[in-house]
């Protein structure tokens, strides 16, 4: 098939979601299919411009955006969406696209647009909180947004302001409207496909349940194999440990961890590689005796090889999780994960099966100290040989991509 990734972000330049689009390109290229990457770009230019990357043809769309908070998100949305979409109408018709897959939110809107007026189907992939958070996080503040109301969002403009979000109030107005248009051109996608139950279960309201279908993103099994064949570099990995890996702050648990840890005391040091705010309190914490030894940030190669080792991948995230990349990387090497039960993380992790998992930092504490005990070591290795085969049989790249495969015939009528 002759197929359209229409993307906010692509390498070698991007975050989690650039890269997720990436590997499902090369992935249909390698299953034969014809693939053009398109993607809008903020820039003083005018026109497309063309570039490859790894032997994949991408055409990016110049447009200009204001510096100023809201006007900003409206220069990148309600002004981007009906000549970005005039553009990508020109272009499937140009390269005969036979179905046009919108990865983000920037490209959701007029990647739909374009393929309902060319005839052609649409699919739109939802990966974060963007069709009901106008932050895109679920967080106001750092709590779990209660929902989008008026109300609700003053009270997040303040949360996530400060001040200056009081003087911000009136765009309260614009901020729902905002929401409410994205949600209607993501209801009128012929597949919406949800990284996980639990954002499918946030844009039931709006998405036609005959039109919303649980996807998740995938990992390639092959490559992680093959980097964990190395052992890692970082200094203190010459004796068991167990692990905690990403931001260090409230929402992803990093507070939690020092509960955990507190509660549990694990004989085996904590590594916690990353980065953040809470830098200070987990270093305060390892000086006090807490045995915890805080880290740099590691590339994602070195990240691989500390999980594939670890006694444990300790994962206290207080966010919901979409559908943490850390947990599909972590079973993808037949790690032990022990986690919080939030947000998608379930659609990953069973209690029991292929890991485990709590409501509150005491299970969480109870669930680590009980499987470190002397005479766990068979269950313990049951369990990593399920998250192996979990990861095999569900988040591999072979399973996720047959699917979208065979939904691509379905919608194009070549089924």
């Amino acid at each position: 098939m002759k197929l359209a990734l229409v993307t906010d972000v692509f390498p070698p330049n991007s975050g989690g979601s650039g890269w997720s689009t990436f590997y499902l390109a090369r992935a249909l290229q390698e299953r034969g299919h014809q693939v053009q990457v398109v993607m809008p770009r903020e820039s003083k230019e005018s026109g497309p411009t063309f570039r490859e990357y790894e032997g994949l043809p991408v055409t990016e769309y110049h447009y200009h955006a204001s510096r100023l908070p809201f006007v900003r998100n409206f220069t990148r949305n309600e002004r981007l969406y009906p000549p970005f979409a005039d553009f990508l109408a020109g272009f499937f018709k140009e390269h005969r696209i036979e179905l046009a897959h919108g990865q983000h939110y920037l490209t959701i809107p007029p990647t739909v647009r374009a393929a309902e007026q060319l005839g052609i189907p649409s699919v739109a992939t939802v990966r974060d909180y963007w069709p009901v958070c106008y932050w895109t996080t679920h967080l106001s503040g750092d709590k779990i947004c209660p929902g989008c109301s008026e109300i609700n969002r003053l009270v997040c403009l303040y949360r996530n302001q400060g001040p200056a979000g009081i003087a911000a109030a009136p765009v309260s107005l614009y901020m729902g409207a905002n929401l409410k248009l994205k949600q209607s051109w993501l209801a009128r996608a012929d597949r919406t496909l949800a990284v996980s139950g639990y954002i499918a279960t946030k844009l039931k309201p709006f998405v036609p349940a005959q039109r919303l279908e649980v996807m998740p993103n995938f990992i390639d099994l092959d490559r992680l194999q093959q980097i964990t064949s190395q052992p890692p570099v970082t200094p203190s990995t010459t004796e068991p440990y167990l692990l905690f890996v990403g931001k260090f702050e409230e929402n992803k648990g990093a507070r939690l961890l020092l509960d955990v840890l507190r509660e549990a005391r694990p004989a085996l040091p904590t590594l916690a590689v990353g980065e953040g705010s809470l830098r200070g309190e987990l270093e305060q914490a390892a000086r006090e005796g807490l045995n915890l030894r805080v880290l740099d940030w590691a590339e994602n190669a070195e990240v691989l090889r500390l999980m594939s080792r670890a006694e444990a991948l300790l994962f206290p995230s207080l966010w919901p999780e979409p559908l943490s990349r850390v947990l599909l990387e972590a079973i993808g090497v037949g790690a032990l994960v022990v986690a919080m039960e939030t947000g998608g993380t379930p659609d990953i992790i069973q209690h029991e099966h292929n890991g485990l998992l709590a409501t509150n930092p005491l299970g969480m504490a109870r669930n680590l100290r009980e499987i470190l005990a002397p005479g766990q070591e068979t269950r313990r290795e049951s369990l990593k040989a399920a998250a192996r085969e979990t990861a095999r049989q569900r988040f591999s790249r072979e399973a996720v991509v047959e699917r979208v495969e065979k939904l691509y015939f379905e919608l194009a009528g070549k089924a």
